[in-house]
């Protein structure tokens, strides 16, 4: 009698993570600013407010900045006390109007900034650089992230002696991570006379990570 021996092959996975950088200059920039406005009447310092934030938004839209552009991210009415001896004494109302600003020619945000500042813009918030087409470049880092994982597995079952299938079963995507470059700015009492602040755009990193599953 023949005996026949079945051998089965037990196949072993291997789990990789792999690492996508792309660094793509910035063509578009974001600011924050504001209005602040402060009397002991609530509705005075609503008609201030209101009146120097139209005059900034009239100065974006003299610059090319169109409405869509422009949003309104806070509106806070708060009461302000002195406190003295112990004691809070009321002083009146603030009211905090803040925009976003988004400036697609990036050229352009030194001069749109300082054009709200002598508008009425009191309030100076952020900076903050940004990519436009950003999931174009993240697409490129998902497919560095993709090539990085294989290249690892490929190695790991070289050193361990096996051969290793080019193809993962199974891939998981991590959020992904882009660093926008942020900035911060800050008034002057004689900044609405000052020339428009030189800005300088650094690059962004866009990072895409994933984790392959490979068998061998």
């Amino acid at each position: 009698n023949t005996r026949v021996t079945n051998t089965n092959h037990v196949r072993g996975k291997m789990i990789v993570e792999g690492t996508g950088k792309f660094n793509v200059m910035p063509d578009q920039a974001v600011i924050t600013i504001g209005v602040m406005t402060e009397d002991k009447n609530v509705e005075a310092a609503q008609q201030e407010n209101s009146e120097l934030a139209n005059k900034v938004i009239a100065s974006l839209h003299t610059n090319g900045i169109l409405a869509r552009d422009i949003q309104t991210v806070s509106y806070t009415i708060q009461p302000v006390y002195e406190y003295s001896d112990g004691k809070s004494v009321f002083m009146g109302y603030q009211i905090q109007h803040m925009l976003e600003v988004t400036v697609r020619d990036y050229e352009k945000v030194g001069i749109i900034y300082a054009s709200a500042v002598s508008s009425g813009a009191n309030i100076a918030g952020s900076l903050r650089f940004e990519v436009s087409n950003n999931e174009l470049y993240y697409q490129q880092a998902l497919q560095l992230a993709m090539k990085n994982a294989t290249e690892k597995a490929m190695k790991l079952g070289q050193q361990i002696g096996v051969t290793t299938h080019n193809v993962p079963i199974k891939v998981t995507e991590t959020p992904k991570s882009i660093s926008p470059r942020e900035y911060a700015f800050s008034l002057a009492a004689e900044s609405s006379t000052q020339q428009p602040p030189p800005i300088q755009r650094r690059s962004i990193e866009i990072i895409a990570t994933i984790s392959a599953v490979f068998q061998y």
